[in-house]
């Protein structure tokens, strides 16, 4: 099973690899521009790059599908992570060390090497953030899925779909909920975001290279 998962989320990283840095590469402008108060060209160009990278239609069919196998490399990335976690506390417990402490070096961004370490504590951390970030934009990519986000959560008292429903889902998406504290924490997590795509890659490299 996890030679599967590792597969999907190894093929699937090199797929959306790059609209994935250009996804959280232009989304940190766009967060970085609200935060200092900015719509100065740059972020203009950054909006364009984030929703259709000036392809029109085809381009927002592109990053919807992107955007849906973000999703997948994200849970995918989690499992593994789990997995590893899982050995590494075993190794722990024969060894008479604390579990919590088999837990800790998994979220830090050291072990097992430096570049993998980088790119899992950087999953782990911009993780949560990032699922909200994608799963409140696919609601804009996909007619099926903002119609079941509708059904679920529209109500009378919601004030409709185009209304207080819209706006909480795009404050979700851009972190504008909290105001400067919130959009501090996106920023963050975006550039966690992406560096994920350039140390996968290196990961990759690397092992090509050792087999």
């Amino acid at each position: 099973m996890n030679k599967i998962i590792r597969f999907i989320h190894r093929w699937t990283g090199l797929v959306i690899g790059l609209f994935f840095l250009i996804s959280c590469a232009s989304g940190l402008v766009i967060v970085f521009g609200k935060i200092i108060g900015s719509y100065a060209p740059v972020f203009k160009l950054a909006n364009g790059l984030h929703t259709s990278l000036f392809l029109g239609s085809a381009g927002r069919e592109i990053i919807a599908v992107a955007t849906l196998l973000a999703l997948v490399e994200i849970l995918t990335g989690y499992w593994l992570w789990v997995c590893q976690g899982a050995a590494v506390a075993r190794s722990y417990q024969k060894r008479g060390k604390s579990l919590w402490g088999a837990w800790l070096k998994m979220m830090s961004f050291r072990f097992p090497n430096r570049t993998m370490g980088l790119h899992n504590g950087s999953g782990f951390w911009s993780g949560p953030l990032l699922l909200i970030m994608i799963l409140t934009g696919l609601t804009w990519c996909f007619g099926w899925y903002s119609d079941i986000v509708y059904a679920l959560f529209d109500t009378a008292e919601s004030g409709g779909w185009n209304n207080n429903l819209f706006h909480t889902l795009h404050s979700l998406h851009v972190g504008s909920w909290e105001g400067i504290f919130s959009r501090v924490l996106w920023l963050l997590a975006v550039i966690f975001g992406s560096s994920l795509p350039i140390t996968g890659l290196l990961i990759y490299l690397n092992r090509r290279r050792h087999h």
